[in-house]
């Protein structure tokens, strides 16, 4: 059984011996934030924490990250949002755009360790980080060293992982144990890369920001049923339908087998009481080229498509989608469709594998 406090101690002690200033890179999510702390415990005030707002987080996630760490890290927050959208507008290939943020996101830490004099950067990878990645499901920003990419070569310093054998309860036990609020350790999980991965396809500063407005009506509908992670994900209402069947032209990704595909996105007409009898349809449809298949809660001319994504899942490494209650549903296809552009509302009820949890 996973002790926390051995592996604290353990974690504490490797840390010192790191020379110099570190610098640490805190997004808000419990991996970087456990992190964080780990490094704050050993070195003190050679620990540097930052935050870089990449203009894909959350509605208010930098107030509420600064705010529920103020009494354990101080945290500097680097603004970086016209960086970012520079580099990824216009950009529509699910790889390049994670490529691309990966470059910008280090080259901008890279800036600042050298600004501080440090020569190491903390980040919180685990264990399904790298899994995934090496094995060619997705890649995941804060993947480097297991990639074989050097980043004391590409940008400047040396990167310590200490939760890199960890998978996500047993970051969450770590957390616990530090002390990190429960509302942190329990908060929805979010991607490094975060809106850029749910925003499908080609990336727009409009696109970006309904899908913030979007996520977050999810977010706030859905914060007390206990699902392991829900979200919005966007992209072009844009297809041929067919028998009932809508094949949209954007793509997702999805897994077959231990690989990565790229795939469709369908939507359905179904009855929300009868949700558990989808699965042999969607096993059928999946059987081809398609990766996520999706209830329809809504139709509309509207230029977006909105998808609600709610799983349940221990590890992250597979997940079910969640039962989320007919009437709750549809309050929130309700609230979506009152944001401009919306023209539907769909409910992705693929597992992973065969899909992704996220849709990039």
């Amino acid at each position: 059984m996973f002790d926390p406090e051995s592996f604290v101690e353990n974690a504490v002690n490797k840390l010192k011996l790191v020379e110099g200033k570190v610098v640490a890179a805190v997004s808000g999510g419990v991996d970087s934030t456990t992190a964080a702390l780990l490094a704050y415990r050993s070195l003190r005030e050679r620990m540097i924490p930052v935050m870089i707002d990449t203009g894909f987080l959350r509605k208010g996630e930098i107030d509420t990250v600064v705010k529920s760490l103020r009494d354990l890290i101080p945290i500097e927050v680097i603004d970086a949002r016209q960086e970012f959208m520079n580099a990824l507008i216009g950009k529509s290939d699910a790889e390049v755009k994670r490529k691309t943020f990966r470059e910008v996101f280090y080259r901008k830490l890279g800036k600042i360790v050298s600004e501080v004099g440090a020569t190491h950067l903390v980040q919180g990878t685990i264990a399904a980080d790298w899994v995934e990645t090496a094995g060619g499901i997705k890649t995941q920003h804060n993947v480097l060293l297991q990639l074989g990419l050097d980043p004391e070569k590409l940008y400047g310093f040396s990167v310590i992982e200490p939760l890199a054998d960890l998978y996500k309860d047993e970051v969450r036990a770590v957390a616990r144990y530090l002390g990190l609020p429960e509302e942190m350790v329990k908060r929805q999980p979010f991607p490094g890369p975060g809106l850029l991965v749910r925003t499908v396809g080609l990336v727009t500063p409009e696109k970006v920001e309904l899908c913030r407005e979007a996520n977050h009506v999810v977010e706030t509908y859905l914060s007390k049923m206990g699902y392991s992670q829900y979200f919005t994900a966007i992209f072009e209402n844009e297809g041929d339908e067919n028998e009932g069947v809508k094949r949209y032209r954007a793509r997702a990704t999805g897994v077959k087998g231990d690989n990565r595909v790229y795939g469709g996105i369908v939507s359905i007409d179904w009855d929300l009481e009868k949700i558990e009898s989808i699965r042999g349809l969607v096993a059928k449809l999946s059987a081809g080229d398609v990766t996520h298949v999706m209830i329809r809660l809504s139709k509309g001319k509207g230029k977006y498509s909105i998808a609600v994504r709610a799983v349940m899942t221990e590890d992250f490494m597979t997940a079910d989608f969640a039962r989320v209650p007919p009437e709750k549903l549809r309050e929130i296809k309700d609230e979506l469709m009152k944001l401009p552009e919306v023209g539907e509302v769909l409910y992705d009820v693929t597992s992973k594998p065969p899909a992704t949890i996220e849709l990039e």
